[in-house]
């Protein structure tokens, strides 16, 4: 059996660079948001988006499709390629909340441990989250492929169901048991 190995090109390199963009705006999105408001010179009544919820949904949803069509790509059926995108949404929107993280010494000092447990717990989830995500980007583009979403794992059972039912459908039934039988309510 032959392996097919991915070798990185410049086009690697630069989409890695553009990546970084996308990553860095989701890891703080309401700077970034502010940022590009004050560089355009868009006052607040004439902006066309006046919330930073945008750059979160939009990196969320494009890096969910990419993660699709990617799946796509290396040979995974569409209702299991589509899992994997809507989990990569999903981990997507919990990478890019808008939770301003610069602010964590500030958080430390909450004085109702419950409320301070809940924030740094949110922030950890991002974290982590953000990090599979970058690994995951890093590893497409320049160790794996498109293997990379091959042998990602899928946590929603219920992008598999499809594919049970239809082997479910396919298999004959048996008219008896093994002991010569009737199963019961078949006499």
């Amino acid at each position: 059996m032959t392996t097919k190995k991915h070798i990185p090109d410049v086009w690697d390199g630069l989409a890695v660079f553009l990546w970084s963009f996308i990553f860095l705006a989701g890891l703080f999105p309401e700077s970034v948001f502010f940022l590009l408001r004050q560089l355009g010179d868009v006052t607040l009544h004439q902006a066309f988006i006046n919330s930073h919820w945008f750059i979160t949904f939009a990196c969320s949803g494009f890096l969910g499709w990419f993660a699709c069509q990617r799946s796509r790509e290396s040979d995974v059926p569409d209702d299991i390629a589509f899992g994997k995108g809507v989990l990569v949404t999903v981990l997507a929107l919990a990478a890019f909340l808008p939770l301003q993280i610069e602010l964590l010494p500030a958080y430390l000092h909450i004085p109702l441990p419950g409320i301070r447990f809940l924030i740094l717990s949110v922030i950890a989830i991002k974290g982590l989250c953000w990090f599979y995500l970058v690994q995951l980007i890093m590893r497409y583009h320049l160790f794996s492929g498109t293997d990379v979403f091959k042998n990602m794992l899928l946590f929603f059972p219920s992008a598999l169901m499809q594919k049970e039912k239809a082997t479910q459908e396919t298999r004959p039934l048996a008219a008896t048991d093994e002991s010569g039988e009737p199963p019961a309510g078949m006499e």
